[in-house]
């Protein structure tokens, strides 16, 4: 369990995470990786971060619930689903300092990924869906937050605004219960990490309604700008401070 200046930092977090997520669909997982893994260990910090994120995303979907594309949603889930639970065997036998890393890696990777899956350089079809929540779904179990390589095939096939956050939530959910069927299998989803992350998940409902509020008067270049600032620098803690 967190100590008291812990929780301070993991609910200001979760209210600033949420308000991101809340206007572009992702970066609530990124600002809470780094808290998360401070505050808890790198070792507890997805099966927190799964119930977190399970009970953020309920927020998103009910915002945009009669925006979400049904179609995308089930062809992603065939292949996000079982990826995620595979990946989370995996992650139940990585050391925690290589997780720590990965994670580094990989945020600072998708800063590049975006930019480059942001040229139109291929049209995304309804059938690509299920390979894309294959990939996602792998990567999602070891680092739980994946939507900056999400969001560019979410909108190249022309999701926008709230049919955007919607449909990226619902695939999202969808991967956080399978991977939080898999921590329970391995016994990493403990009483504690469900505390932890039912309270931060809760903290979340506050901050996506002001999100919601706030879509249509923020400009794109800046927002975009800011996440990226966020992913090189949360990738850097990452790799110097793995565990």
């Amino acid at each position: 369990m967190p100590d008291p200046i812990g929780w301070v930092v993991l609910f200001v977090g979760a209210l600033v995470g949420s308000v991101v997520g809340g206007v572009a669909g992702f970066g609530a997982g990124i600002i809470m990786l780094p808290l998360v893994s401070w505050a808890v260990g790198i070792r507890s910090a997805v099966p927190v971060l799964t119930v977190t994120m399970s009970i953020g995303n309920l927020s998103r979907i009910w915002w945009s619930r009669g925006e979400v594309d049904r179609a995308v949603v089930v062809r992603f889930a065939l292949g996000a689903v079982p990826a995620t639970a595979l990946g989370t065997a995996l992650y139940a036998g990585v050391p925690a300092e290589w997780l720590g890393r990965f994670a580094g890696v990989f945020l600072i990777a998708s800063v590049p990924i975006r930019r480059v899956l942001a040229t139109d350089l291929f049209r995304m079809r309804l059938h690509h869906f299920p390979l894309l929540g294959a990939f996602i779904g792998l990567l999602s179990a070891l680092v739980v937050t994946t939507g900056p390589l999400n969001t560019p095939f979410f909108l190249a096939y022309g999701l926008r605004r709230s049919a955007f956050i919607g449909t990226e939530a619902v695939c999202a959910m969808a991967m956080h219960l399978a991977r939080g069927a898999a921590l329970a299998r391995y016994a990493l989803l403990t009483w504690d990490t469900v505390v932890v992350g039912t309270v931060l998940g809760g903290t979340m409902f506050a901050g996506a309604w002001l999100g919601r509020r706030m879509l249509d008067h923020m400009s794109d270049r800046v927002f975009l700008g800011i996440i990226e600032v966020l992913l090189v620098a949360m990738g850097l803690q990452s790799l110097l401070f793995p565990r």
